[in-house]
């Protein structure tokens, strides 16, 4: 009996495509929320300052984007702070401050 391993991975990749695409998702919801919590403290910020000078950069508190995922079941960020998605859209983690700093 010929077992044909074409049709078995493409069942397989089939099967698993949810589990493959689930970092990625994560990813993308977490960037979402994240910009919407940058956006919220650009805001507040520019309205303080009122316009005195121009902002360069954005501080998040890292523990509220970690407060909103785990609300969506989200515990571990890490992966979402070291992606090319997190660095490409100008965003850093800085552990020491637990801050994240978008570069405007």
């Amino acid at each position: 009996a010929v077992v044909s391993t074409q049709s078995t991975g493409k069942n397989m990749t089939a099967t698993f495509s949810k589990y493959l695409s689930y970092k990625k998702d994560n990813n993308e919801l977490l960037l979402f929320i994240l910009k919407q919590l940058a956006k919220d403290q650009l805001v507040y910020a520019r309205s303080r300052s009122a316009g005195a000078t121009p902002l360069t950069t954005v501080e998040v508190a890292a523990e509220e984007l970690e407060e909103k995922a785990r609300q969506i079941n989200i515990h571990n960020l890490v992966p979402f702070y070291t992606s090319d998605l997190f660095l490409a859209n100008k965003f850093i983690h800085d552990k020491r401050s637990k801050n994240i700093i978008l570069t405007l």
